[in-house]
């Protein structure tokens, strides 16, 4: 890692690594800048990347530049991260594609707003140029009091306002925010501007306002979907009768949160299972039997969610923790 004399920004390069390194580097560099991130499925032998970073107010703004690889965060990720974040990435010459709460493609200029509290895969299979601005999870509620609105979802670069928000975030380089006379508070508020004008645009189209009462009660439904995840035939209608609310006031809360009934209770399933895979008070339970009983009533979906959250088997994982 070097820094710049004067400018405040760090910076990383595989070069200054032997080849064998680079990988393990790149992804301590990410770790390190970012948030914990690892790094595969590229050659150490020809794997090039290039990192820069810095403050700017209360948010960071890093980047990157490198050839093809995929990052990831999974169980071991998760477990590092200290503090909830959010994370707007974006690529300014090369499509890519990411597994978050769902499958996407994404063109240059796309961006995507990814939460700290879920697994994350990004594939890129081209040589590439991205930005990524990292915020706490206070601002980004100062800014959007329902983070659900515009997280783990396209912004299309080419929509009104992901546009805007594009072109901004393209130019908000460590190197642009080094180089400004302007206050980089007023910077940091720009950003939070052009998200909640696009977070605006997208709720008055699409989506039930996400209003403190609507936040309430997204809340308790997570909650008694919590207590009552491990019942292997819990439905939607029953949640929602344990809350006096109707089928219809429950669906419509998730979506304001840009949730489903169904991905969260996944979840929820798949956190009791870690856990219990994790734990030495279940080493003598097999780990179909876990799956049993944190919900799953297939063992081969309960493998597949196991091993997309943390690109290992139920077995092991179990190995990997214990």
């Amino acid at each position: 890692m070097q820094q710049g004399p004067s400018d405040n920004i760090l910076r990383w390069s595989t070069a200054d690594v032997p080849q064998a390194s680079r990988l393990d580097y790149f992804a301590a560099a990410l770790s390190s800048a970012v948030i914990p991130l690892g790094v595969d499925k590229a050659d150490p032998a020809t794997f090039r990347a290039e990192l820069a970073f810095t403050k700017l107010d209360t948010i960071g703004v890093a980047k990157t530049l490198g050839t093809p690889h995929e990052s990831f965060r999974r169980a071991t990720q998760l477990a590092q991260t200290q503090a909830r974040s959010f994370n707007l990435l974006m690529t300014l010459d090369t499509p890519w594609t990411a597994e978050h709460r769902g499958c996407m493609r994404l063109l240059p200029r796309d961006i995507l707003i990814y939460d700290s509290e879920y697994p994350l895969q990004i594939d890129v299979g081209r040589p590439f140029t991205a930005v990524c601005i990292a915020v706490s999870e206070d601002w980004f509620r100062r800014w959007l009091p329902n983070p659900g609105v515009l997280v783990a979802r396209r912004i299309v670069g080419q929509s009104a306002w992901g546009r805007a928000l594009s072109a901004f975030v393209g130019e908000l380089t460590p190197e642009m925010v080094a180089a400004t006379s302007l206050p980089t508070s007023l910077l940091a508020d720009q950003v939070g501007g052009m998200l909640a004008l696009t977070a605006n645009a997208l709720r008055g189209s699409e989506l039930v306002d996400y209003t403190p009462a609507i936040r309430s009660l997204h809340e308790r439904i997570i909650d008694c979907l919590n207590q009552r995840c491990t019942e292997p035939d819990l439905i939607a209608a029953q949640v929602a009768a344990s809350l006096n609310i109707s089928l219809r006031t429950l669906h419509r809360t998730f979506a304001a949160a840009n949730e489903t009934f169904g991905a969260r209770l996944i979840d929820a399933r798949a956190r009791v299972a870690e856990r219990m895979l994790a734990s030495p008070l279940f080493n003598r339970v097999t780990t179909a039997e876990i799956g049993r009983r944190a919900g799953f009533t297939n063992a081969s979906h309960f493998a597949r969610v196991i091993r997309l959250r943390t690109g290992l088997t139920p077995m092991q994982w179990r190995r990997a923790r214990t």
